[in-house]
Parts: structure tokens; sequence; C-alpha cells
């Protein structure tokens, strides 16, 4: 008796109908659910980077951070971008790979700012929770691999990829500064550690060389398996008159 067929599964639902790949529907998802059940609960302690927490031994927190979001207009807006941007870089990279940039986003650049507070003593209040950190530094990404690309940003104001990198850059400066001056650009350490761990991640172009040694580990495996399997056989000389007769298999 055959089996009914199951008409979708897990992965696929995240795709919301094939309009987006799985990766991105399943950060867009857990996202609004972490971010709605802190809306209800008002608890979201739990995800915060915070520097000392994290150096106590909760370093769950150097990767639960972007996944809150307290201001409804930055969850919409940032889910769009997430959405739009997003895509566009898993199609083109693969979806494990945009995962993993991801993660190593937010995780370096937490990591960035428990290091800046525990070596400088004004770095020691910062404490941020929220997704736009990851969110520019995916859209200075996106716009240094297209940077002649056109583009209409929010369908108003059209520019090149170029001119959106020096966009997000000069406007997560000025945000800072109008949140609180110069102690603004300290708050707003998670911002600019994950900007810069973006184009450095563009510039080296850390997937090629991983992809060499994955490669390179592959063959070296192939061979190895090689060697294994014909350590039985071996090679019969012409001139061995001497030598009894020899079969090979």
């Amino acid at each position: 008796m055959a089996r009914p067929r199951r008409s979708r599964d897990l992965r696929s639902s995240f795709t919301f109908g094939g309009r987006v790949p799985a990766v991105i529907g399943l950060l867009l998802a857990l996202t609004v659910f972490a971010t709605i059940g802190f809306w209800i609960t008002r608890n979201g302690e739990w995800a915060v980077l915070a520097p000392q927490a994290i150096v106590r031994g909760q370093v769950w927190r150097l990767v639960t951070w972007p996944f809150i979001e307290a201001e409804p207009l930055g969850l919409i807006f940032g889910l769009v971008m997430l959405w739009q941007f997003g895509s566009q870089l898993a199609y083109d990279w693969g979806e494990a790979r945009f995962l993993s940039t991801f993660l190593l986003l937010a995780f370096g650049a937490g990591l960035v700012t428990v290091a800046m507070a525990m070596l400088l003593p004004p770095f020691a209040g910062v404490a941020y929770v929220g997704m736009w950190p990851v969110v520019d530094a995916l859209l200075v990404m996106w716009a240094l691999r297209y940077p002649d690309r056109q583009l209409s940003f929010w369908g108003v104001l059209p520019m090149t990829g170029r001119t959106l990198a020096i966009l997000v850059v000069a406007g997560t400066v000025v945000y800072a500064l109008a949140a609180g001056g110069l102690g603004g650009l300290v708050a707003f350490t998670p911002h600019f550690a994950a900007l810069l761990l973006g184009w450095a991640l563009t510039r080296a172009r850390l997937g090629l060389p991983l992809r060499r040694w994955k490669l390179a580990w592959r063959d070296y495996r192939q061979e190895r398996q090689l060697r294994r399997r014909s350590r039985h056989l071996k090679v019969v000389r012409k001139n061995g008159q001497d030598e009894p007769p020899r079969w090979l298999s």
C-alpha cells in the first residue's frame, strides 16, 4: 500500500509559498516570534547584549540580541530590509553561507562590544538589543557586492549600491550622534562593529578560501581512500625473471 506524500515539509513552510529562501523565512519568523513575546511579557533581558552578563557565562547573548526589536516601526522596516536584500544574498551565496554570515555578524559584533567594555571604562555600560546592526551590515555587504547596481530606496530615492553603502554608514553616525552626542557613538558600538565586520568579510572574501580548503580536504580524503584500497596490489616488473609468477586482481 502506497504511503500518501506529505504536501509540505518543515523547510518549505518557511519559504512562504516559495516567495523567500527558507533561511530568510526562518530568521523573519524567529524575529517576529521573539519580538512579540517580548512585547507581551516585557521580558527580553535574556537576549540583551550585556557584556557583564556574557563575561559571567551567559554566552548565548552573543547571538540572541538581533532577534528582538523594541520599536514596531523598527521591526517592520528591519524585516523588509532583511527580506529584500537578504533574499538576494541568500540566492547568491547559498542558504548555509547566509545563515553562517548572519550569525557571524551577530557573534563578532557582540564579541567586539564585550572586548571594548572590558578594556575601556566608557564602554562598560553598553547594552543593546535589536536587529538593525546586523541588517545594516548585510546592506553594506550587498552594496559592496553590487556597487553599480541601480535601486530605488523606498521607491523614492534612486541610487547605486555604492551610494547605499555610504548612506548606511553616514546614517549610522548621524543616528548615534542624535541619540546622545559623543556618548551615542559609544552606545552604537554594536552597529559600528557589525559594519566593520561586514566590510571585512566582503573585502577579504573569506568564503573563497573556505571553499578551497573544503575541496582540498575532500581531495585528500579521496586520495587516502584510494591508497587504502590499492594496498594489496603490487607492480609486476618486466625484467623480474628470478621472481615467481604473480597475478593482479
